[in-house]
């Protein structure tokens, strides 16, 4: 009898998973293909389980392959060539498939706004994003979704208000001082600097000072795990992470990511031991004005946060807080090295508002055509090429209807250089198109997302533009600068849009 029940109860499993299986897998996305084919959205076939995901993959590999013919900025062949294909085949809307999640793809400024403003409770996090957000960053901010997502934005929120950011100048203008003293010892030997990594290195190093203060030793370890060991894994990580449980198996690849969790959650929560104890041996009467004393009074004040939620959102400061200024500081060098009319502009501007000083926060905020060159690095050079949001609860975005369980996703990168929303110059580098601010740059203000809008804008936002801005003003204050003759263009997708083969720069003394 007993072994009776055993074996029924592994049928009615079995049955259950193979129901699961093929439902989610073979039934569920030929039910949506030909509901959204009913409404004139078509697409590329599903793949069995994977969709396109391989297509995407190899197209993107192949480009990486070729510089680009010339400086140019057009750069939306490159980094969304299937969807390029695809829009030309099926139209500006159609529906692709990463793994078993159905993606519409909509280019159309209005709907962007009613899924990330006006309709934002309908739509959440696709559930692909998030598996692979989950991978790396455990469940902090950009990780979760509904009331957790709440939860943690006002744990991290008031870290970010304008004022404090403008307090850790400061702390900024140091950090890059030693930067440009090493330039210039590094300049009398050879004028030519390889760019993108000098300011990961900066913007990493301003990042364990802002993160956390007089810990910043121990933070640069947290550091070297996050800018080093993650991106090893990352290849093989996004090819499998769509699969859903994939983080479970007990494989190679997922051994390595547990073992540099523990390694992780280890150095945080001494750093946050510290911070403690400091406190209440009376060491210290505050945890400090670093982002982490910041969260840590929060904590306090609130019996909803606890020690895990300040690990993972470290966790985030790093990855989101240093990887975005780095890349914006990079495709700007490069935009100023290549234009140097502009670049004598924005040295100008600086010189006028800073003289010889070194910039604060109350003169960065008058940097205004500092801020509009940012800007325009924004537009061509996004720091992120794409968004999908996962509908939550059935909805009409004007004449297109979504299901329940399918997602809209906005090519970023090519609604940056839509002619129809720019201009025939929408290709080109010109920072004048935002002299009278974003709303005023092109025909629909929500046509420029860099950092998305509405509810979930992102938090770090003023954090990275007032970073670059001062980082930016004290390079214009010390060194002119050109691209060097060994500069190959060739902007690709590496965990984010990169410069392949860097960014040489040849710097000169002012």
């Amino acid at each position: 009898m007993e072994g009776s029940w055993i074996l029924s109860t592994c049928i009615v499993l079995f049955t259950a998973a193979l129901w699961r299986f093929v439902t989610v897998y073979w039934w569920r996305p030929r039910v949506i293909a030909a509901q959204l084919k009913k409404e004139g959205i078509q697409g590329p076939p599903p793949r069995f389980m994977v969709g396109q995901i391989a297509e995407i993959q190899n197209m993107r590999s192949a480009i990486k392959d070729h510089d680009m013919g010339s400086f140019s900025h057009d750069i939306f062949h490159r980094v969304h060539p299937s969807l390029l294909k695809w829009r030309k085949q099926y139209g500006k809307r159609f529906v692709f498939w990463w793994g078993t999640e159905p993606r519409i793809s909509v280019s159309e400024p209005e709907i962007v706004r009613e899924v990330l403003s006006k309709k934002f409770s309908q739509f959440d996090k696709s559930e692909a994003g998030l598996r692979l957000a989950n991978l790396f960053l455990g469940r902090g901010l950009v990780s979760v979704t509904g009331e957790e997502w709440s939860h943690h934005r006002r744990l991290v929120a008031p870290a970010f208000f304008h004022e404090r950011i403008k307090q850790m100048t400061g702390t900024i203008t140091g950090c890059a001082s030693r930067m440009l003293d090493q330039w210039e010892a590094t300049r009398q030997q050879n004028p030519e600097i390889e760019i993108s990594g000098e300011v990961r290195k900066l913007t990493g190093d301003v990042i364990s000072h802002t993160a956390f203060g007089t810990s910043y030793l121990e933070g640069q370890r947290v550091f070297e795990i996050l800018s080093k060991k993650f991106p090893e894994l990352m290849p093989k990580l996004v090819s499998f992470s769509w699969i859903p449980g994939f983080r479970f198996l007990p494989l190679p690849i997922n051994l390595r990511l547990w073992k540099l969790h523990q390694k992780l959650d280890s150095l945080i929560t001494g750093i946050i031991d510290e911070r403690r104890n400091s406190v209440k041996s009376g060491g210290s009467n505050t945890y400090g004005n670093d982002l982490l004393g910041l969260m840590l009074k929060e904590c306090d004040s609130s019996t909803n946060f606890t020690s895990r939620d300040l690990i993972e959102e470290c966790k985030t400061f790093y990855i989101a807080g240093h990887a975005t200024t780095a890349t914006l500081l990079t495709w700007t060098l490069m935009l100023l090295g290549g234009y140097p009319e502009w670049q004598e502009r924005a040295r100008a501007e600086v010189h006028e508002v800073c003289g010889n000083e070194i910039p604060d926060g109350e003169s960065v905020s008058r940097l205004k055509l500092v801020g509009m060159i940012l800007y325009e690095t924004l537009r061509l050079y996004p720091p992120v090429v794409e968004m999908t949001r996962e509908c939550v609860e059935e909805s009409w975005l004007q004449d297109l209807h979504v299901p329940r369980g399918v997602s809209v996703s906005f090519p970023i990168a090519g609604l940056h250089q839509d002619k129809e929303l720019w201009g025939e110059d929408a290709g080109q580098f010109n920072p004048d198109r935002f002299k009278d601010g974003i709303s005023s740059a092109c025909k629909h203000p929500n046509a420029f997302m860099p950092f998305s809008f509405g509810p979930r804008v992102c938090v770090g936002q003023s954090f990275a533009m007032i970073e670059a801005k001062v980082i930016l003003a004290m390079i214009l204050q010390r060194f002119s600068f050109r691209l060097s003759p060994n500069y190959r263009h060739n902007p690709a997708m590496k965990h984010g849009l990169k410069p392949t083969h860097g960014v040489p720069l040849v710097l000169s003394k002012m």
